[in-house]
């Protein structure tokens, strides 16, 4: 019976010249944005490295110099491409990618791409990811629905189930042969995209990015037959399941991002105010303080002299370094502290998880290829984790080779060239997992969900040929 009602139903899909169509533009439409995705990423990372190069050129030949002139002369970096940039930008392209690193300050990441692209290229839905997510999530739960509704809609389904079809059949090759059609329209493009990565850690996430995007879509799918079966014969069954589809996709993560931001809030504004505040109870390199003086006194009594101008190291130097390790103290405590409240504003966003499965896979696509919210503030606490240690040796070269108040002296100019360039370490698709539990949790349990929708649609349809 099973395989009679995939036959019929495989039938009437071939036969079905608007679904057909559908489904080839759909495929097309994917495989253009990783054709297009490929060479827009090709290009950008390009540009990075290129910039990437030029800056480091020029810092290890410039001329000599004063350590601390050199530390406030600084050096910008760049971020690193995510694993799946081409196909998954994620938040990145409206994140800045760009850092200023300079003796004091910890600068904030600026520059994003999407701000300096032309106003076509701006949008990151028409990566293939999002795309398949959102488009093609709409577009496999519409077409179930239809399918699902076929026999209702047509006043059909008594003189169908009484010819003996069985309702588990009948629902099970309806939603075997949507899945079908679902997977057909995707995999051209996940074959093209899979051509264009690197084997090892890129490999593996795409693999995950490509099994749970199917779930995905298999699970819309399955939800609209089930909507089908039990909304077809309704007038306003379709519409029904557009706007649910809209309200769980599109508006309910914009409303549990707006209480999230209110019930914990959060600005750059308050940690910037917190941050200055403690910044002025600690040494400060390049104006007088009650802890410059204590820190004066502590450094004559363990080199055991009287005066600063006695000691074998540069006071100069050592002062700018405490400030550098004082403030870097700082920002890690308030930073801390504004992580925790961050983690606290993901746990209410992830209650839009409750209402669908889109937002879930959008959330864990953008987990799976390192390009969300915390591969963003790894660049940056990675940018500043090498601020300090080039600032740090900076200082150190000064204190170790000039005395107190000799701000004349300069570093021989080839010493700069033993300053490594920014290299920061890359994640493996294992160090993500903690972060990706939780989105794969919720699929997992939608995917559960719509099975059992589709047995109880199942079950309705045996109980009504019955009475």
């Amino acid at each position: 019976m099973l395989n009679q009602a995939i036959s019929l139903e495989l039938t009437l899909a071939r036969r079905d010249v608007g679904l057909m169509l559908v489904v080839v533009l759909f495929a097309l439409t994917l495989l253009v944005s990783v054709i297009s995705g490929i060479g827009a990423d090709t290009a950008e990372t390009r540009a990075f490295e290129t910039a990437a190069a030029r800056v480091q050129s020029e810092w290890v030949d410039q001329p000599p110099k004063n350590p601390h002139e050199a530390a406030h002369y600084g050096i910008l970096i760049y971020r690193p491409r995510a694993p799946l940039q081409a196909i998954e930008p994620g938040v990145l392209p409206w994140q800045g990618a760009v850092t200023f690193l300079e003796a004091h300050k910890r600068n904030l990441p600026m520059l994003s791409p999407a701000s300096v692209r032309n106003a076509d290229s701006r949008y990151g839905g028409t990566r293939f990811s999002p795309l398949l997510q959102l488009a093609g999530g709409f577009l496999a739960l519409l077409i179930g629905y239809l399918v699902g509704a076929r026999e209702a809609r047509r006043g059909i389904t008594p003189l169908v189930m009484g010819i003996g079809a069985k309702g588990s059949a009948l629902v099970s090759a309806k939603a075997l042969v949507i899945f079908a059609v679902v997977g057909c329209a995707a995999i051209p493009a996940f074959v093209a995209a899979a051509l264009s990565l690197d084997t090892g850690d890129a490999g593996a996430r795409f693999a995950l990015l490509a099994g749970t995007s199917l779930l995905h879509l298999f699970t819309l799918a399955g939800i609209g037959v089930a909507a089908g079966l039990w909304l077809g014969a309704a007038r306003a069954g379709l519409a029904i399941v557009v706007l649910t589809w809209a309200a769980s996709a599109i508006v309910f993560p914009r409303v549990a991002d707006s209480l999230a931001e209110r019930a914990v809030p959060l600005t750059q504004k308050s940690i910037n105010a917190s941050i200055s505040a403690d910044f002025a109870k600690g040494p400060d390199g390049h104006a007088e303080s009650e802890a410059n003086a204590r820190f004066e006194k502590a450094t004559l009594a363990r080199y055991g002299v009287a005066k600063k101008e006695d000691l074998p190291v540069n006071l100069d130097a050592l002062l700018m370094q405490a400030d550098e390790d004082y403030r870097g103290a700082v920002q890690d405590r308030r930073i801390a502290e504004a992580d925790a409240v961050r983690a606290r504003q993901d746990q209410l966003r992830a209650l839009a998880w409750a209402f669908g499965p889109t937002p879930a896979m959008l959330d864990l696509s953008a987990r799976i290829g390192s390009a969300d919210a915390s591969a963003q503030y790894r660049f940056d606490a990675a940018g500043e984790a090498y601020r300090r240690e080039r600032t740090a040796k900076l200082n150190y070269h000064m204190a170790e080779n000039s005395k107190t108040g000799d701000w004349d002296w300069k570093a021989e100019s080839d010493w700069y060239a033993k300053f490594p360039a920014f290299a920061p370490p890359q994640l493996k698709v294992a160090d993500d997992w903690p972060g990706l539990v939780p989105g794969l949790a919720a699929l997992l349990a939608w995917a559960v969900l719509a099975a059992a929708l589709l047995a109880l649609a199942a079950r309705r349809l045996d109980q009504t040929v019955r009475a």
